[in-house]
């Protein structure tokens, strides 16, 4: 063992072990705060890199007195967002939203509803919000998804929405067909192909939302028993879509013709 001079002349034993300690126990001190001044500068960056938003409509009235109870022949009804007082304070519990609705419309033995939840900047990030979308939710439900459209488009009015997640789900011979958007400050957005978050989602959206990571947030379903083109010119049908676009500006992302686009 090493040996070094003591203060009164006599020669003491150094332990090695001691000074490999205090070198790791520096070298893990220094590499700490290079991580540390590397997340300030990359929040720095980011903070400085121009981020998307819209000016989303400001709503003075609620969700439900927003969307039409009656309209062109349809009769709206409102509808539990669960079966029970339990599982409603379950799905409220872990979705979180400020404001939530569910309202069926019927006509002449046709149908379709619409779900709509809203949650304000600062309450959940978009990652949170797409891990419960209905690719998650119906199927653990026991639906049983049949069919998969990642870059469904329609016209509205001569304006073509931006592309939105089309699915179709079968539960016991009953199939729906559904359609949904999910709006972060005021434009649609989609993780991968199943509309879930990937293991990169997080870089992704840092580098799109840099820290401003939980926007204004809405999530629009309809679904319907029957074909949504088939219903896509009813005057109802469309003066709901005609409500929907105002919550994402970003939704209308060419308006007037476009010949790439078939009217549909």
């Amino acid at each position: 063992m090493p040996v070094a001079a003591s203060s009164s002349g006599a020669f003491e034993p150094v332990s090695i072990e001691g000074s490999a300690s205090r070198r790791r126990l520096l070298t893990k001190e220094s590499l700490v705060l290079a991580t540390l001044l590397s997340l300030l500068v990359i929040a720095v960056v980011l903070q400085a890199i121009p981020h998307p938003t819209a000016t989303v409509i400001a709503r003075d009235v609620s969700l439900h007195a927003y969307f039409p109870g009656d309209m062109s022949g349809w009769h709206g009804e409102d509808r539990p967002l669960a079966e029970t007082e339990a599982t409603k304070g379950a799905v409220e519990k872990i979705l979180r939203y400020d404001e939530a609705f569910l309202r069926r419309y019927r006509k002449a033995g046709q149908e379709f509803s619409v779900y709509v939840a809203f949650w304000k900047a600062g309450k959940m990030s978009s990652r949170e919000i797409a891990a419960h979308t209905p690719d998650v939710c119906w199927p653990a439900n026991g639906w049983q998804r049949t069919a998969s459209d990642t870059h469904f488009q329609r016209k509205l009015f001569g304006a073509t929405l931006a592309e939105a997640q089309y699915r179709e789900f079968d539960l016991s011979g009953h199939r729906e067909h559904l359609v949904y958007w999910h709006i972060v400050n005021g434009y649609s957005v989609t993780y991968n192909a199943d509309g879930l978050p990937g293991p990169f989602s997080m870089l992704a959206d840092l580098k799109k939302y840099g820290l401003h990571q939980k926007g204004e947030q809405y999530f629009i379903r309809i679904s319907s028993p029957t074909d949504l083109d088939t219903l896509w010119h009813d005057d109802g049908f469309q003066e709901i879509l005609e409500l929907i676009a105002p919550l994402g500006p970003g939704l209308q992302i060419n308006r007037g013709s476009d010949p790439s686009q078939a009217e549909k």
